[in-house]
């Protein structure tokens, strides 16, 4: 009785008074479906604790016999269950990111079929044609840039030549030699 009322003083210092009296009414309450559960857990093991202790002790005498087993077991169970544990949180989290991923994709889809209703087909065709050649340009542009970027490279790469920022860098080459 005293365990329920520390609780609940507790409780009252940390919640609102409306949250506390839910806690007390449908958790800690003696009638509450929690405290039945935990009232058949404990009978439930009370019954089955005779027929276990035996096999627990056997197993602890065995433990305590080969005690450098232990030592070798233990490590590799941590690391055993840290990778379990790993191993599930890569796979939540994957399941997340496919999850938003697919809403996502489908919420373009119906962005897309919305335009397309509210604009008409031909109209999103055109602008959608405007709107590939823009993209198609940029790429383009890229592309140029990409390549003239490579092919300085290239030719530095080829004369062992540096550009002024790294002979800067280094103290001395090309750029001292210029000015």
């Amino acid at each position: 009785m005293s365990e329920t009322l520390t609780t609940t003083n507790l409780l009252t210092s940390l919640l609102p008074p409306s949250i506390t009296t839910l806690i007390d009414t449908h958790i800690l309450s003696p009638s509450s479906p929690l405290q039945s559960l935990k009232r058949q857990l404990l009978l439930q093991a009370s019954r089955i604790q005779p027929h276990l202790q035996p096999l627990a002790d056997r197993a602890l005498e065995q433990l305590s016999a080969h005690q450098a087993a232990l030592d070798v077991l233990l490590p590799l169970a941590t690391v055993v269950a840290t990778v379990v544990v790993l191993n599930w949180i890569r796979r939540l989290v994957l399941w997340w990111t496919r999850l938003v991923f697919r809403a996502f994709f489908w919420a373009l889809v119906a962005v897309f079929a919305a335009w397309v209703w509210k604009r008409g087909v031909l109209t999103s065709a055109r602008d959608a044609a405007v709107l590939g050649a823009k993209v198609a340009g940029y790429v383009a542009v890229l592309k140029d840039v990409w390549v003239d970027e490579y092919n300085r490279y290239e030719g530095q790469q080829a004369s062992g030549k540096w550009d002024e920022y790294s002979a800067r860098r280094s103290g001395g080459g090309l750029y001292e030699q210029r000015r």
